[in-house]
Order: C-alpha cells, then sequence, then structure tokens
C-alpha cells in the first residue's frame, strides 16, 4: 500500500513513476487477489476519531489528498468510530486510481530476480515499499545494501467469521464507550465460561509454521494464542477487557 501511496503523491508532481509489481504473474504465500494494496490482515485502519493521533493522522492525510485514506472513506464498511474497509473492493479501488494516473507505469516484474535494485538505481530514485512477505531474493538484496543481516515482517491472520453462524441470541452489537455506531457483535462470557474458553485456546493444536514464518513476536501485534499463555487474566486486561461495553436492558 505504501508503494502505491509513494507512486501517486509523486506522479501528482508531474514526474514519471515506474510501479514494480510482481503481482499477478507471482503471489506470495500472504497474497490472495491480484490487485494492489493487498490488505492481508485486518481491514480496521483503526480509529477515525481526532481526539487521539490514529484519528488525527487520517485527517492531515486527508487535507494532504492521501490516495489510501480517499480510497478507504469511499470503500468503508460499518466499525464504531473505526475506519474499517472492505478489502476487496479498497485493493480494486487503488488498483483503478494508480492506473489512471497518466505519469504511472506499472511494470509486472519481480524486483530481485527479473531486475535488481541496483539497476533501477542506475536509472533513477528507487524507493523501496515491498509489502507483507517480501521475497527471498529482494530480502537479500536489501539486506546487503543496508548492511542488515536481519528483516523482519510482523503481522497476524485475521480470521474471517460468517455472520449466520453466530447466535445472536447470545450476542448483542454495541460499541466501547458508546462513541460511534453499534456496529460490533460482542459474545459475553460468564467467569466458568471465560475460563473454558481460555483452558480451549491455550491447549489447543496450532497450525505448523510455514517456512517464511519465525517465531520471533512482535508485541504490537501479537498472535491471541501467544497472549493467552502469558496468564488466565491476559486476555481481560487485553483485546477482552469488559470496561465501557453495556450489554442492552433487555437481554439481562
Amino acid at each position: 500500500m505504501h508503494g502505491c501511496e509513494a507512486a501517486y503523491q509523486i506522479a501528482k508532481q508531474n514526474i514519471e513513476v515506474n510501479l514494480y509489481e510482481m503481482k499477478p504473474k507471482k503471489f506470495s504465500p500472504a497474497h490472495r487477489n491480484p490487485n494492489l494494496a493487498e490488505i492481508v490482515c485486518s481491514n480496521s485502519f483503526k480509529s477515525n476519531l481526532i481526539t487521539n493521533a490514529c484519528g488525527l493522522l487520517k485527517e492531515e492525510l486527508r487535507r494532504l489528498d492521501s490516495l489510501l485514506i480517499k480510497c478507504a472513506d469511499k470503500t468503508a464498511v460499518p466499525a464504531g468510530q473505526a475506519l474499517a474497509v472492505d478489502r476487496e473492493e479498497f485493493a480494486k479501488l487503488v488498483t483503478e486510481k494508480i492506473k489512471e494516473m497518466p505519469n504511472i507505469n506499472i511494470i509486472e516484474k519481480e524486483v530481485g530476480i527479473d531486475i535488481s535494485l541496483e539497476e533501477l538505481a542506475k536509472e533513477g530514485i528507487v524507493m523501496a515499499a515491498t509489502g507483507p512477505l517480501t521475497t527471498d531474493s529482494l530480502s537479500k538484496e536489501i539486506a546487503r545494501i543496508t548492511g542488515e543481516d536481519k528483516l523482519y515482517f510482523y503481522d497476524a491472520a485475521a480470521p474471517i467469521i460468517e455472520k449466520d453462524t453466530i447466535d445472536m441470541n447470545i450476542g448483542f452489537l454495541g460499541d466501547r464507550y458508546g462513541k460511534g455506531d453499534a456496529c460490533y457483535i460482542n459474545l459475553p462470557m460468564n467467569k466458568e465460561e471465560y475460563e473454558e474458553f481460555w483452558n480451549e485456546l491455550v491447549s489447543a493444536e496450532a497450525v505448523i509454521l510455514h517456512e517464511f514464518e519465525k517465531k520471533e513476536i512482535f508485541e504490537g501485534c501479537m498472535p491471541v494464542e501467544v497472549m493467552a499463555k502469558r496468564g488466565i487474566d491476559t486476555l481481560r486486561f487485553g483485546p477482552l477487557k469488559p470496561v465501557r461495553l453495556y450489554r442492552p436492558k433487555n437481554r439481562e
């Protein structure tokens, strides 16, 4: 996504941009969509409220004519106070906007295999915005040029659950702190249910890591099962904290 934003902003200054993209000829293990700006994790861009840093940054980007925020606003889905998007429509719209730019040439080649960064640097200024799961060849080239021996990409899979599989006799719509629309489905648990959930989570069979995955954990994007293994109360003081979230009175 960052490469698309950079290409868009540079092209607006009447500067010709060559945007290299290996899709759809080649996909990384994280990719499924042939379009640019594919979202492989959560479809939420976090808060839209200008009373916090995340929302304020988005408003600044809107005033600076950010392509990504503009496309996110047009493909937004209900998410309370957050800016969340339809990931398929978002990628499609970003791709359309990039292809409409007369100063952007999309070149379907794999940097690191079909052409190297050093070769590109001979033709002009190069910006490397490689996206999720950078290929081994490009990672090695970036590491060699920068003098770093390790490069990491941290992200976590966001499962998609079909709404009709949720028992709405138990769940209810609400929004924490009463901010924004009540767009989130909440599933309350009592003490016994929570403890059973926690036990099942920490003892569940885990997926076998792919070759490209590492066990290093980034504190800012931690899998829920890893977080749960830190203690039975960790989730209650983290993503499952029961704070300022009220069940409708007719559901007591």
